[in-house]
């Protein structure tokens, strides 16, 4: 699908990609993109779209890429924007624990059930 994005939001992620290369010297594709998204919440694009857009730039700049997998689990960038923009679900997860409670619950139910 053709994806058509505003010259500011073009702008943005161009002067963001020439931003990461003079200081870091390398391109954190996610990073930037949910940067480039928060900047632009009307539009309403998707950060994986944006995201290709990033790629593209920064292959236009010929510019070394990293996908840092801690910006994957901290999207919401709270240092930066001051806000929480995690989904409801992500929300729910980051509160939930996984271990020996949930098979102890499991095992409670079944005995209670026999």
């Amino acid at each position: 699908m053709f994806q058509r994005f505003s010259m500011r939001l073009r702008d943005d992620a161009h002067h963001r990609v020439q931003q990461a290369l003079r200081i870091k010297g390398i391109v954190n594709i996610i990073r930037l993109s949910e940067e480039v998204r928060l900047n632009n919440l009307v539009e309403n694009i998707a950060r994986e779209d944006i995201e290709d857009l990033v790629m593209q730039i920064a292959q236009l700049y010929g510019a070394p890429i990293e996908f840092d997998d801690e910006a994957l689990t901290a999207l919401d960038l709270p240092g930066e924007f001051g806000k929480d923009n995690r989904n409801d679900l992500e929300k729910m997860l980051d509160g939930r624990t996984c271990g020996g409670e949930a098979s102890g619950d499991l095992l409670q139910l079944r005995g209670e059930k026999s």
